[in-house]
């Protein structure tokens, strides 16, 4: 099945925001392509419980080797990971 990047992306900002809030945080100005780790808006449990968010959700079991900035830095990241992995790319 072909993936909706579009929806997607609205997931995983949604997320996001949603992590943030936990942590006192405004997070809707996230861009797709600004780095989640330094826009300051997750620390590194908020960051963490995003991974394992994005495993649950997509049903993937992603590999630690896996867990770089260049595949979750950003959303856009997250996204092509997402493609690479269901063989979308």
């Amino acid at each position: 099945m072909r993936l909706n990047r579009e929806k997607a992306e609205r997931e995983i900002l949604a997320k996001v925001v949603e992590l943030a809030k936990f942590q006192g945080k405004d997070a809707r100005a996230l861009q797709a392509d600004q780095m989640i780790p330094k826009s300051g808006f997750l620390d590194s449990a908020g960051l963490m419980e995003l991974m394992l968010w994005y495993e649950t959700h997509y049903g993937l079991s992603i590999d630690q080797d896996d867990f770089t900035l260049e595949n979750f830095g950003t959303v856009n990241a997250m996204l092509d990971y997402l493609e690479r992995a269901r063989g979308n790319a």
